[in-house]
């Protein structure tokens, strides 16, 4: 018996491989000028509008590499979803994270379509920002990623804003939270390298910046939004079951598509796209008519594929493992637990 169509199915396009960045800290590995063909995503929006049940959601995303280098696909991709999805009675939402650097006209009218749900990724202060996200010629590239963040907030456009926290940027958080805010950002992702190396005393700063953005957070309300809070007061309200969000399903109901067509449960696992990966889905994008019967990976020495976190993909990328988790991901649960807890304390 077949797996019923799914009220709501995440597809992620991973449109190319090329940048025009340099980040020190990016986990996708070599940029070099690989496109995704317009078929192979045609072939994809089918297959998962084909696994959505009517009245359903696709949540379709574009990623790379810089997405936006292939600007002028994504909106014939965007034209040609929308109307499928229509013709077949189902909805769309998008999303795309970009650099922010290209500006380009193809480029403005994504970032400018409402339909998309749009992050700018930005580290903070321009010290900060610039000291790991640098262009080919090593050029910093905050200057650039401000005008971008100025023109959206200048036209009353939605975004988040993603800052990535490492070991070495962790002190300067709240500063770079404060100087985003001031600019008008009001949206925050906070996305820790799970790439690097955390150490001992890097957890103990963790912790305390973590309470110093917590003050932030709470000071702001309730314009402000910081993923870390918000995420764990809607699971101690009970609602983060609510909806249809389809992150980290990894496989059963969401699925990554790479250039070639293979099939990944998660972009962050694409990188170079060799092939042998250990979490790579069964064939290619072209073997099937749906994803019904996609199942999620294993990575697991025990073969215990169970989690208590939410993110196998992030289990993976510390330990090896989908099931078994990482410190990391506990120390900063705790430290936005404790977080909480101070703030509700003092305010009841």
């Amino acid at each position: 018996m077949r797996s019923p169509a799914y009220p709501a199915f995440g597809l992620t396009l991973v449109v190319n491989h090329a940048c025009n960045l340099r980040c020190s800290y990016c986990y996708t590995g070599a940029k070099f000028h690989a496109s995704m063909p317009a078929e192979v995503g045609e072939y994809a929006v089918q297959r998962a509008l084909s696994s959505i049940r009517l009245r359903g959601t696709l949540h379709l995303g574009f990623f790379g590499g810089e997405p936006l280098v292939e600007a002028q696909r994504i909106r014939e991709w965007i034209r040609t979803t929308r109307r499928a999805a229509r013709l077949q009675g189902k909805h769309v939402r998008f999303n795309l994270t970009t650099n922010g650097t290209l500006t380009d006209a193809d480029a403005q009218a994504v970032l400018m379509d409402p339909d998309v749900d749009l992050t700018i990724s930005c580290d903070g202060t321009p010290e900060l920002h610039d000291r790991h996200r640098r262009d080919v010629q090593g050029r910093g590239s905050y200057a650039q990623v401000e005008a971008t963040l100025r023109t959206l907030i200048a036209a009353h456009r939605p975004f988040s804003v993603n800052m990535v926290v490492r070991p070495d940027t962790l002190a300067g958080l709240p500063a770079g939270l404060t100087h985003l805010h001031g600019l008008g950002v009001t949206r925050f992702t906070l996305s820790l390298d799970v790439w690097t190396q955390w150490t001992g005393p890097d957890l103990e700063n963790l912790a305390r910046i973590v309470d110093a953005a917590a003050d932030l957070w709470q000071r702001w309300l309730p314009e402000i939004s910081i993923d870390w809070f918000d995420t764990r007061i809607a699971a101690l309200a009970g609602l983060d079951s609510v909806g249809t969000d389809t992150r980290c399903a990894f496989g059963e109901g969401e699925v990554t598509v790479a250039p070639s067509g293979r099939l990944y449960p998660c972009e962050r696992l694409v990188g170079e796209d060799r092939p042998g990966h250990p979490l790579q889905l069964p064939g290619l994008v072209t073997d099937g008519e749906d994803f019904l019967d996609m199942r999620a990976p294993c990575a697991d020495p025990a073969g215990a594929c169970a989690s208590g976190t939410a993110c196998r993909c992030t289990n993976y990328v510390r330990t090896g493992s989908t099931a078994q988790e990482d410190n990391l991901l506990h120390a900063l649960d705790d430290a936005v637990h404790h977080s909480l807890e101070r703030l509700i304390s003092v305010n009841p």
